[in-house]
């Protein structure tokens, strides 16, 4: 639960080309097929299917994001309950301030409580269009939304994440939620229909620093057979394994 005054996140779901296949158990968006071709390198910038790319697209992220792609790929790789990466310093600086202040400014959050969460929630940002009055206040927000959303970047994320070229889609959730004192998200397994990848990019305070006693941290569980049968459904552990703290622009993706 948080304990300081507001968590702000903006919550992006990516999604592949097909829904999983019908089965007896609940599809695993985690596992994982493709192994990076560790001769090839990891460019952000070739993502279309004509082989051009716009770098400019990508100008909110910063540089040394890519730069460290194959340290981000091997850690994704290795980190347990379950692959996962975390990127501080996601944008770059100064970037992140001014979309925490349009979200401020402009963007109505709505109360949703239910026996899985409680928090604030924004409007669809991903059917935000270009030219309305709620886009052209938050420009920055609108550049943000065109990197993670470009071919470019999804190319990149299918690198570190070992998925097949061409994997993800334009088909891309995006919201910004808002989580007060009190706030909460139960332990979920994020299996959506065909939901592929989902991104968390934080906007907790820039001063002071987000502290551990704040609360707010991404928890995550191993999932545990019910038995020993080769198909058994998978709960939750008692406990998280591993828990993550919501810094400022930092990128928590799984």
């Amino acid at each position: 639960k948080i304990q300081r005054t507001v968590v702000l996140a903006i919550i992006f779901f990516v999604y592949d080309t097909m829904p999983s296949e019908a089965s007896d158990i609940p599809p695993n968006k985690r596992a994982r097929t493709v192994q990076p071709d560790k001769n090839e390198p990891i460019n952000a910038l070739n993502g279309n299917e004509e082989g051009k790319s716009d770098e400019s697209i990508l100008d909110p992220i910063s540089n040394e994001v890519f730069g460290r792609a194959d340290e981000f790929a091997v850690a994704y790789r290795e980190r347990k309950p379950y692959p996962h990466g975390m990127i501080h310093g996601f944008c770059k600086e100064g970037f992140l301030e001014g979309i925490l202040e349009e979200l401020k400014q402009n963007s109505k959050v709505k109360f949703k409580e239910t026996d899985l969460f409680r928090m604030y929630q924004s409007v669809d940002l991903g059917n935000l269009q270009e030219g309305s009055d709620l886009a052209d206040n938050m420009p920055n927000l609108m550049k943000l939304k065109a990197a993670i959303y470009s071919p470019e970047y999804r190319a990149f994320v299918e690198k570190l994440t070992g998925l097949e070229r061409g994997t993800l889609t334009d088909e891309v959730d995006c919201a910004a939620n808002c989580h007060a004192k009190g706030c909460h998200l139960l332990c979920h397994d994020d299996v959506i229909g065909n939901r592929k990848i989902s991104y968390i990019i934080y906007l907790t305070d820039v001063e002071p620093l987000w502290q551990d006693k704040d609360g707010g941290r991404l928890e995550l569980y191993e999932a545990i057979p019910e038995n020993a049968e080769k198909k058994s459904r998978c709960v939750p552990g008692a406990l998280p394994v591993k828990t993550i703290l919501p810094a400022f622009n930092s990128m928590a993706y799984f």
